[in-house]
C-alpha cells in the first residue's frame, strides 16, 4: 500500500509540473517550482538545479530549496576528478549516493557538508540531441536513505520535462531576440530611408514603374495612378522628356546602367534638378528581372557648379588681366633696372672724366707734336729722323686706342651675359683706368695669386671694380694705398654659414684701402639701395647694392670688413668654373708683303669717314687691288651696278641712311651667298651684331694697316668660283 501511495504522489507531482512547464513562460518560476514540488514526490526538503556553463565543467547552483542563503545563485563548482558532477558527466546516467560515510566514488562538496547532506540522487537535464546537457537536477537528503527504482524513473521523467521547459525557454528567448533584432532592423531601415537623400524606385523588365518612394508623391503632388507605369514622365520638364525617354529605352535594350540628369516639377510649379539612375537585376540566364533605381536631388550641386563655372571664368579673366599687368610691370622694372645700371656706369665714367681728359690731352699732344716735327723734317729734307717721330706718334695713338676701347666696353648697354673669364686678366686690364681714376695721391697695387676662371658678366665685373675703386678713393681724401688682390678661397662647412655660401672653391677679388673706415652702426646698411653717406648730388647710394645683386646673380657673395681709422676691405666671391673655355679664333698670321698682292681683285669700300676711306683705299690700291669707294648704301648699290664682278665687300657697320652695313651685306648675299664680306666698326659691342663664318669677318677700329691687309688677303684667297656678274644679278 505504501508503494502505491508513493507512485500516486509522484504521478500527481509529475502531472502538475508538466502543466506548469508547458503553460508558463517564466523560466525562473518553473525552476523554483521544480525544486519545491520534487520534495513532495520524494519526501525531502532539499533540491537544486545546477546550470552547466558553456565551458562544460563549471556548474552554478542556479535554483534550489532547503539551502542556506549563501548557496543558491552563488555557489559554483568545477566538474573535476573526484567530484559528483564529473562522475555524472562521465557515466551519463543517474547517480545515487545513499550515505556520505560509505561513499568512495567521489567526495561531497563543502557546501553540501555544511548544509548537512548525507545522501543524494541526481539526473542529467538533457537539451536537444547532440548538445551538451543544460545541467544537473539533484535531490538531497540530510539523512542516509535508499532511492528506489520508481524514484529514479520519476526523476528521469521529471528531468525530461525540465529539459523540455529549458529548451522551450531557450527557443522563446531566441525568437524574442530575433524579433527584437528584426524590429530594430526595420526601425533602422525606416530611419535610414527617411534620412537617405536618394528616393528608391523599381520598374519591371519592360521599364514600367512598379514602386517609388513616398517622397516622390509629396514632392510632385501626383497620385500613384498618375505616376506608376510610364505616367511619371508628366512631372519631367518638357525640354528633358525626349532625351530622358531616349536614354531609358536605350538602357532597356542594352541592359546597361541608366543615368540621367533632369528637371522635375514640384507641386508648387517650379522645377529642380534631379539625378535619376538605375541598375538591372539579372536572372541566372542573364535575362532582366527587374530594375532598381534611385532619384537624387542635385539642385544645390548644379547651382554650385554653375556658380563655380562663372567664378572660374571670372577668375581666368582676372588672371589674364593680372598676368598682363605683371608682364607690363616686369617690363617696366627691367627697363628701369637697365637704365639704373647704365646710370651707374655713366656716373662712374663721369667721375673718370677729369683724369681721362688729362691723359687724352697728353696723348694727343704727343701725336700732334710728332706729326708737326715730322712735317718740319720733311720740309727740311731731313728724312732720316722721321722714323723716331713716327714711333712716338704710333705709341701714343695705340695707348689712346686702348683707353678708348676700355671706356667703350665699360659704358656699353647690355643685360647680364655670363662668360668664362680670368679675374686676374680683368683686374690687370683695368689697372691703368683705376690708377688714373683715383689720382696720383693713391698708390694702386695688384696681387695675382691664382689664374682660376669664373663665369660672370664681364661688363658688370668691371663696373663693380671701378665702383669699389672710386669708393676707396673717396675714403682716402688725403691719399693712401689701394690693394687689388685675386686669390682662391676654400669654403668648408664651418665657413659656409658665415659667408652664406655653399661649400666649394671660390675666387676672391678684394679691394682694400687705407682710408677712414666704416662705423659699426653704418656697416649693416651699406648694401641697402639708396643708402649713402655722401652729400646730395655726390652719389645715388646704389653702387654697393648693384654689386651685391650682381655677385648673387653670379652664384657668389660680397662681404665687407672695416675698422675706423684703419681702412676697408670689400671682397667679392665667385665660384671657380673648371669648364673648358670655348675655342678662340687663332691669331692671324701676317704674310709677307710680296704675298699681299691683290692681283687686280675688286673691292667695294663703303665708309662715311673720308679719312678712313682714303687711308684704306690707298693701302689696298698699293697692294694691287682695284678699290671702288662709296659713302653709304645708296652709293654702294649704284657703284655695284657698274662692276663686272666683285670679290670683296669692305663696309663699316654704322652707315648713314636707311640701310646700315649689315643690311647692305645681307642685300648682296641674297643674290650671292659666297660673297666675301669684311665688316669694320668702332662700336665696342659691334662684334655681337655679326655672325662670323668662312666668308664673313669683322675688324674693330682702330686697327693697324698690317691687320687690315692680312684680313683682306685671307678673305680674297678663298675660292671665288661662286662669284657672279654684279650688273646682271643686283636688284634695281
Amino acid at each position: 500500500m505504501a508503494i502505491e501511495d508513493t507512485l500516486l504522489r509522484q504521478r500527481k507531482v509529475l502531472a502538475k509540473f508538466g502543466e506548469l512547464a508547458l503553460a508558463s513562460d517564466d523560466l525562473e518560476h518553473i525552476l523554483d517550482e521544480a525544486c519545491r514540488l520534487v520534495g513532495d514526490a520524494l519526501e525531502t526538503n532539499m533540491a537544486k538545479f545546477m546550470l552547466l556553463y558553456e565551458d562544460g565543467i563549471t556548474f552554478l547552483v542556479r535554483n534550489g530549496v532547503g539551502w542556506a542563503p549563501d548557496v543558491v545563485g552563488r555557489v559554483r563548482v568545477q566538474a573535476c576528478e573526484g567530484s559528483p558532477e564529473r562522475y555524472s558527466l562521465d557515466t551519463k546516467s543517474p547517480v545515487i549516493s545513499t550515505d556520505i560515510s560509505t561513499e568512495t566514488r567521489f567526495r561531497y562538496h563543502d557546501f553540501q557538508i555544511e548544509n548537512g547532506v548525507k545522501a543524494f540522487v541526481n539526473v542529467l537535464v538533457h537539451g536537444s540531441e547532440g548538445e551538451r546537457p543544460f545541467g544537473i537536477f539533484e535531490v538531497d537528503s540530510q539523512n542516509p536513505r535508499q532511492f528506489t527504482d520508481s524514484d529514479i524513473d520519476f526523476l528521469r521523467g521529471y528531468s525530461n520535462l525540465l529539459g523540455a521547459a529549458l529548451n522551450r525557454s531557450r527557443t522563446l528567448k531566441a525568437m524574442r531576440l530575433t524579433e527584437k533584432k528584426l524590429r530594430e532592423s526595420e526601425r533602422h531601415y525606416r530611419i535610414a530611408a527617411e534620412l537617405n537623400p536618394l528616393w528608391p524606385w523599381t520598374a519591371d523588365k519592360n521599364g514600367d514603374l512598379i514602386s517609388i518612394d513616398q517622397r516622390w508623391y509629396e514632392y510632385t503632388g501626383l497620385t500613384p495612378g498618375e505616376t506608376l507605369g510610364r505616367e511619371w514622365a508628366i512631372a519631367v520638364h518638357p525640354e528633358d522628356r525626349e532625351s530622358l525617354t531616349l536614354l531609358w529605352d536605350q538602357s532597356l535594350a542594352t541592359l546597361q546602367p541608366f543615368d540621367s540628369q533632369i528637371r522635375i516639377r514640384k507641386h508648387a510649379g517650379d522645377h529642380r534638378w534631379f539625378r535619376v539612375s538605375a541598375l538591372c537585376s539579372l536572372d541566372p540566364e542573364g535575362r532582366c528581372e527587374q530594375w532598381y533605381g534611385t532619384i537624387e536631388d542635385i539642385e544645390d550641386r548644379v547651382q554650385l557648379e554653375s556658380a563655380l563655372r562663372d567664378w572660374n571664368d571670372l577668375l581666368e579673366e582676372r588672371i589674364t588681366q593680372r598676368t598682363q599687368q605683371l608682364e607690363a610691370e616686369q617690363y617696366e622694372r627691367a627697363v628701369a633696372e637697365s637704365k639704373l645700371r647704365q646710370s651707374q656706369k655713366m656716373e662712374a665714367v663721369g667721375q673718370l672724366t677729369g683724369g681721362i681728359a688729362h691723359d687724352f690731352n697728353n696723348l694727343l699732344a704727343g701725336i700732334l707734336g710728332s706729326l708737326e716735327l715730322m712735317q718740319r723734317r720733311i720740309d727740311a729734307g731731313r728724312y732720316s729722323e722721321l722714323s723716331r717721330y713716327n714711333t712716338v706718334a704710333m705709341t701714343s695713338a695705340s695707348r689712346a686706342a686702348a683707353l678708348t676701347q676700355r671706356l667703350l666696353a665699360f659704358s656699353r648697354q647690355q643685360s647680364l651675359e655670363p662668360e668664362l673669364l680670368e679675374p686676374r686678366k680683368v683686374v690687370a686690364d683695368l689697372e691703368e683706368i683705376i690708377q688714373r681714376s683715383v689720382g696720383p695721391s693713391i698708390a694702386v697695387e695688384c696681387s695675382f695669386k691664382v689664374n682660376d676662371r669664373i663665369k660672370c658678366d664681364l661688363n658688370q665685373l668691371e663696373n663693380a671694380l671701378l665702383n669699389l675703386a672710386i669708393n676707396a678713393r673717396d675714403a682716402m681724401p688725403n691719399g693712401g694705398t689701394m690693394d687689388l688682390q685675386v686669390d682662391r678661397c676654400i669654403i668648408d662647412q664651418a665657413l659656409s654659414s658665415e659667408k652664406m655660401l655653399p661649400s666649394g672653391s671660390y675666387v676672391s677679388i678684394s679691394v682694400t684701402d687705407s682710408g677712414t673706415g666704416i662705423s659699426s652702426e653704418i656697416l649693416p646698411r651699406i648694401f641697402d639701395p639708396f643708402f649713402t653717406t655722401k652729400k646730395i648730388g655726390e652719389g645715388t647710394g646704389l653702387g654697393l647694392s648693384m654689386i651685391y645683386g650682381f655677385t648673387q646673380q653670379s652664384g657668389g657673395q660680397v662681404r665687407v670688413h672695416s675698422s675706423l681709422g684703419v681702412g676697408t676691405t670689400v671682397t667679392m666671391y665667385f665660384p671657380v668654373d673648371d669648364s673648358k673655355p670655348g675655342e678662340i679664333e687663332p691669331d692671324l698670321e701676317i704674310p709677307d708683303e710680296a704675298e699681299l698682292s691683290g692681283h687686280n681683285k675688286t673691292i667695294l669700300l663703303v665708309d662715311d669717314e673720308a679719312a678712313i676711306r682714303q687711308m684704306v683705299a690707298e693701302l689696298l690700291s698699293d697692294s694691287g687691288y682695284r678699290v671702288v669707294e662709296a659713302v653709304d648704301s645708296v652709293s654702294a648699290m649704284k657703284q655695284a651696278e657698274k662692276l663686272e664682278h666683285l670679290d670683296l665687300l669692305l663696309t663699316d657697320i654704322g652707315l648713314p641712311g636707311m640701310m646700315n652695313g649689315i643690311s647692305l651685306a645681307a642685300q648682296f648675299k641674297l643674290k650671292y651667298p659666297q660673297l666675301k664680306v669684311l665688316f669694320v666698326t668702332g662700336f665696342a659691342g659691334g662684334s655681337n651684331l655679326v655672325s662670323v663664318d668662312a666668308t664673313t669677318r669683322i675688324l674693330t677700329k682702330p686697327f693697324s694697316l698690317n691687320e687690315l691687309s692680312s684680313r683682306v688677303h685671307s678673305l680674297t684667297q678663298i675660292d671665288t668660283s661662286g662669284s657672279r656678274n654684279i650688273k646682271k644679278d643686283l636688284p634695281d
